[in-house]
């Protein structure tokens, strides 16, 4: 098997209702970079591609054809509470507040396209 270097063997793709500002979501919470980006009619995203470290999650805005699918997320990140402050202040909403379970700090919370999002520390060496 062959898979081109920009990409991972199994990565989401998230049809949402305003993807240009999933994007910036995206840019903001997580400092996702753009990987690729392909415009449509209208100021609408064909198809995109935004990394997040190693991983690459593919978008597009919805059309007749392609209807919204949203999708529930796990994350690692550096700090949980200013990625969660970050998301909540971009509009998502608490799924659950930043606290320590047996497999690491975390948090959730809901982005105002639908996803789900379960951030984690990754534990300290």
């Amino acid at each position: 098997m062959n898979i081109p270097t920009q990409y991972l063997p199994l990565m989401p793709y998230l049809i949402l209702n305003e993807a240009s500002a999933f994007l910036q979501f995206m840019k903001t919470v997580f400092n996702a970079t753009e990987q690729l980006l392909v415009p449509a009619d209208n100021n609408k995203i064909r198809h995109g591609e935004l990394r997040i470290g190693e991983a690459v999650i593919m978008f597009a805005d919805a059309t007749e054809q392609w209807q919204e699918k949203p999708a529930g997320m796990y994350v690692y990140v550096a700090q949980v509470p200013e990625t969660y402050a970050k998301a909540l202040a971009q509009g998502a909403t608490s799924l659950m507040e930043p606290h320590t379970q047996e497999y690491g700090f975390t948090a959730g919370f809901k982005d105002a396209f639908g996803n789900d999002w379960w951030i984690v520390e990754p534990e300290k060496e």
